[in-house]
């Protein structure tokens, strides 16, 4: 910052350029050292009590767990536990902005999924990602609980 009158720039294209140049010193700063801030929040510890966990007993795919975010890298790393009570089975699946993300679970098996955000969703843009579940046999529920989840730059 300067209070002499030399050193104010003298045109919108002084501007610019001393914009231009901040730009990219900010550029270079990030490719040195990524920001990891908004990839790295931590999860609390949770309910380890499966009862307690979003769950459905719906015979066809019902939203048990709903988020929104901003993407901040280009894939991300998604850790569900999932399980089934009462002798039932029954499948859990992720859907990233309106597409179905990574693979369909047996309940009791582990979702542990990293892979690029779906296409659709731009970069710095906001998506939602939903977890549903069903139950295909039995009287009981079906469960999941998100165990870890990072942006992955």
């Amino acid at each position: 910052m300067t209070t002499r009158n030399d050193q104010l720039p003298r045109s919108l294209g002084d501007i610019v350029g001393q914009l231009t140049a901040l730009q990219r010193q900010i550029d270079e700063l990030r490719a040195q050292q990524p920001d990891m801030s908004a990839a790295d929040a931590v999860l609390p510890p949770l309910d380890a009590d499966t009862s307690r966990w979003p769950q459905t007993t719906a015979g066809g795919y019902t939203a048990i767990a709903r988020c929104s975010s901003i993407r901040h890298g280009s894939a991300l790393r998604l850790v569900l536990d999932t399980a089934a009570t009462s002798g039932s089975t029954g499948s859990v699946r992720v859907i990233v902005a309106g597409t179905q993300w990574g693979p369909t679970v047996a309940a009791g098996a582990q979702f542990d999924w990293t892979a690029p955000l779906p296409a659709q969703v731009a970069a710095a843009g906001r998506y939602d990602l939903t977890v549903e579940a069903q139950r295909t046999s039995g009287t009981g529920i079906v469960a999941a609980q998100t165990r870890l989840i990072r942006n992955i730059p």
